[in-house]
């Protein structure tokens, strides 16, 4: 679930960037690109993509966008997905309207690129998380019958302060 220590988020945040600078480098070193290595990857976000609620073919293709280490154009991204051209245009609309993907023209020819900020994004997901608890909270104020859902409820709520205030302090600090 969402009730992470705030180490954790900030421990894999830096791993999924280390993983990324990793694979990265191994493309620029070598002519020749580990593919286990990198399906590997593509399949990690696009895993971690669908457990935040994007859908498997937006998954995929931000996914092969994220390990890229150069932007790719709608051909080269449906090629790498097996995705039809006209799928792949899709859903790489719906990712550059959640701020996800950026669309850079070059020479007659858009290519694509990840935003890849995981902080972004987890920090997006706890404040949901928060607010649904709040709303829950609310709702279930004065119902004798589920007060221990109630103070369960307000116990996640504390925790998710006390995440938000502890990545405040690391930031700032």
């Amino acid at each position: 679930m969402w009730f992470l220590k705030e180490d954790i988020i900030y421990e894999m945040t830096l791993y999924m960037k280390y993983m990324i600078d990793m694979i990265d480098e191994e493309e620029q070193e070598h002519t020749e690109i580990d593919i286990p290595s990198l399906e590997r990857a593509v399949r990690r976000v696009k895993a971690m993509m669908v457990n935040w609620g994007l859908g498997e073919g937006c998954s995929m293709i931000y996914a092969v966008l994220v390990v890229s280490h150069k932007p790719l154009s709608a051909e080269e991204i449906g090629k790498r997905t097996n995705y039809a051209y006209s799928s792949t245009i899709n859903y790489l609309n719906t990712l550059i309207q959640m701020g996800l993907v950026e669309r850079v023209r070059s020479l007659r020819k858009n290519f694509y690129v990840a935003n890849v900020n995981f902080v972004a994004l987890i920090k997006a997901e706890l404040g949901k998380v928060k607010s649904y608890l709040s709303q829950l909270g609310s709702d279930l104020e004065g119902i004798k019958e589920l007060e221990q859902l109630s103070e369960k409820v307000e116990n996640a709520i504390a925790y998710l302060k006390r995440v938000e205030a502890a990545d405040k302090h690391k930031w700032d600090g």
